[in-house]
Parts: structure tokens; C-alpha cells; sequence
């Protein structure tokens, strides 16, 4: 157990972890989170495209835990004059996963096998820029630009009580709460780390105007949300 006299947050408390494995010598740590539960054949899935994709990141997919039949997301995809950064088949039936293994762009950090040698060559998560969201994705973006493949295994399968930023839980935000979401460089949405991702990522030269598409998709989302999850769903 590793303690700390201040909050690190996800990104902080990784660098930890990781730091111990390096210093053991470990060959892979598995990043993870407190609010994720796993399949019973988690791990032998987990181990089975380790052995079939050697030197590889290896990202699982996760379910939702109030129902298991609908993914959260699966591996994530960059599209810089689109929607930006997104999960891979949020919110569509387990059955519409691949049946095999596949490429993504990044990995969020729930489920996710990195060998140690990624972590010397590429460094470790920013834990200065990205404290608790989006550190995830800037590693794997590393990675894979350091030229680790990105792979999702879809029989690895992790359940995730998803917090109340999701609406499918928590039914839509009011105005002020997603204004709030977005001004807090801690939440999911934030437009500081979408910033510091864009201008780190982005198209050269370009990643504002990617950007400002981004503010823009993140806007008309809200109001997507508000006529789609009027009131929360609740748990079934």
C-alpha cells in the first residue's frame, strides 16, 4: 500500500503505482479503477491477447454495471474535425462488440495492461497537466505515436458504476452543472485539459480550430442530452 499526505488524484496516484513496479522490476502493470468490477474470465481473456499481442497496450471493454448489456466504452477513437475524442461503441449493445481483438487510437485507463518498457521509453502519465481526467488518453496517444500498437480486447470485460456525468445514470445536467463541468480542470469535460490535449495532439498549427469544434460539439451534446435523458433513468 502506498499512502500519500495530500489527494493525488487517478493520474497521480498511477505515477505511484507505476513508479513501485519500475522499482520492483515488474515487466506490466494493469492501470484500474476503484469503481470497475471484472468479468470472472477477466483476467484469463486479459492474459490470452497479451500472449497473442506481444509488446502491445492492451484495453478492455467496459460495461455498464447497472446494465451489463450496454458498453461504456471499448478502446477510443481520434476524429480532429468531428466530435474530437471519443469512446468506441458507447452505448450500443454488447453484441454489436468485435468478435476478435482490435485497434484503437487510445485506451481509457480502467482495464488497461502496459508493459514497464512503455513507461521508460514513452515517460510516465502526466500527472501535472492531466491530475484526473485525460491522462489516460494523452499516455496512449504517446504510446501510439511512440509506435506501441493500441489494442482492445472485447471478451475482457469490466462493469463500471458510471458517475453522474453520464446521463444514461443520472438523466441530463442542468445549465450551470455542465457549465461547472466544463471549468473544472478535474472533470471529465474540462476545457483546460481538453486544451492542454488538443495542443498537444492536435492538428499542427490548426488544434484551436479543432478545438473550437470540439467547445462546439461538447455544446450541442448538452442540448442533445436535455431532449433525449429529460429525468434520470435510474437503475434497472
Amino acid at each position: 500500500m502506498i499512502r500519500t499526505a495530500a489527494p493525488s488524484w487517478w493520474t497521480g496516484c498511477i505515477v505511484l503505482g507505476v513508479t513501485r513496479a519500475l522499482e520492483r522490476g515488474d515487466r506490466a502493470v494493469l492501470l484500474f479503477n476503484q469503481d470497475v468490477a471484472c468479468a470472472e474470465d477477466y483476467f484469463d481473456r486479459l492474459a490470452e491477447a497479451v500472449a497473442r499481442f506481444p509488446g502491445a497496450l492492451i484495453g478492455s471493454a467496459v460495461l455498464y454495471a447497472h446494465d451489463p448489456g450496454r458498453v461504456w466504452s471499448a478502446g477510443g477513437a481520434v476524429e480532429w474535425w468531428r466530435r474530437g475524442i471519443r469512446g468506441r461503441h458507447h452505448g450500443e449493445s454488447v453484441s454489436a462488440l468485435p468478435a476478435e481483438p482490435f485497434e484503437a487510437d487510445w485506451l481509457f485507463g480502467m482495464g488497461t495492461y502496459v508493459p514497464c518498457e512503455a513507461f521508460l521509453e514513452v515517460g510516465l502519465p502526466d500527472a501535472g497537466t492531466f491530475p484526473q481526467a485525460w491522462g489516460d488518453v494523452d499516455f496512449t496517444l504517446r504510446a501510439r505515436r511512440a509506435g506501441y500498437r493500441i489494442v482492445v480486447e472485447p471478451r475482457a470485460r469490466l462493469f463500471h458504476e458510471v458517475g453522474d456525468y453520464d446521463p444514461r445514470v443520472a438523466g441530463a445536467p442542468d445549465v450551470r452543472t455542465y457549465l461547472g463541468w466544463l471549468g473544472d480542470e478535474k472533470h471529465n469535460l474540462s476545457l483546460s485539459a481538453h486544451a492542454a490535449l488538443w495542443r498537444r495532439h492536435g492538428p499542427r498549427l490548426l488544434w484551436p480550430f479543432s478545438l473550437a469544434l470540439r467547445v462546439a460539439v461538447l455544446l450541442a451534446n448538452f442540448v442533445r442530452i436535455r431532449l433525449r435523458f429529460p429525468e434520470a433513468p435510474g437503475h434497472e
